[in-house]
């Protein structure tokens, strides 16, 4: 049943052109600035990052942003992708 939600919320994002998924996404240091400026540049504000092992810096970046949150992909669950605007995957 878990997974069968996952799924359904996964196409519904696809639908809704909310799911953007990409080969790498990743910050050169620990730094809240590169990390805006890079979500800035994508044209994304509300955020929620999807990453296959949890990258430290791009972690230690986006805790002090407001409306983005970097998950791994075994710590997502459907309450965290249907509240951002757009799910960024990184596969």
């Amino acid at each position: 049943m878990y997974r069968g939600a996952l799924k359904s919320i996964l196409s519904e994002l696809v639908r809704q052109d909310r799911l953007i998924v990409v080969e790498t996404f990743s910050v050169e240091a620990p730094k809240t600035k590169l990390l805006a400026q890079k979500l800035k540049d994508m044209a994304l504000e509300d955020v929620l990052i999807i990453t296959g092992e949890l990258d430290e810096n791009l972690f230690l970046a986006a805790r002090n942003l407001h409306k983005v949150d970097v998950r791994d992909a075994t710590g997502i669950d459907p309450v965290s992708l249907i509240a951002f605007d757009k799910s960024r995957n990184d596969c």
